[in-house]
């Protein structure tokens, strides 16, 4: 009896101490989802604007940071994405970024995914020019200097074969 009885006590226990959800109310969901496509138009304007090292604004400072592209561990830190990103810098001079469709989930305060498909223009500097397309997912967080990007996935089609 006396296993019953603490067994019945430790679930008590157990339920009584899981976190209540977050609920966010309709005007912080719908100031969230403006001020995240806010960032995402802003990343591609300063794209625009100043190239790739622009991006670096706009990853999340903290060892949480990560970054893949169509399946692959691009960035692990924050560190190996300031690293590539500032000697893309030296070899790409432009990008254009269009995203279309941006899908904005808020989670809890502070803290959405961000969906989009994307068309990218880059302009290397012997003036070349690449496009790619494809889809682009990521957590954005609220931080001290605005949303950024915590972690983010590109993916692009593959051919068929």
């Amino acid at each position: 009896m006396r296993t019953v009885t603490i067994g019945t006590s430790l679930l008590v226990i157990v339920l009584g101490c899981r976190a209540a959800p977050v609920t966010l109310d309709a005007a912080h969901t719908a100031a969230m989802r403006d001020s995240v496509t806010q960032m995402a138009a802003a990343i591609a304007r300063d794209l625009s604007q100043t190239g790739p090292s622009a991006w670096l604004q706009y990853f999340e400072d903290t060892p949480a940071f990560f970054m893949a592209s169509d399946g692959q561990m691009l960035f692990p830190t924050k560190d190996s994405a300031d690293i590539l990103v500032r000697g893309l810098a030296t070899r790409i001079p432009g990008i254009v970024l269009d995203w279309q469709d941006i899908r904005v989930e808020p989670i809890a305060p502070g803290l959405a995914v961000m969906a989009a498909s994307y068309h990218e223009v880059v302009t290397d500097t012997a003036g070349a020019q690449t496009s790619f397309a494809g889809f682009f997912t990521g957590v954005a967080t609220h931080t001290t200097v605005g949303w950024q990007l915590r972690n983010l996935h590109w993916s692009s089609p593959v051919p068929a074969p």
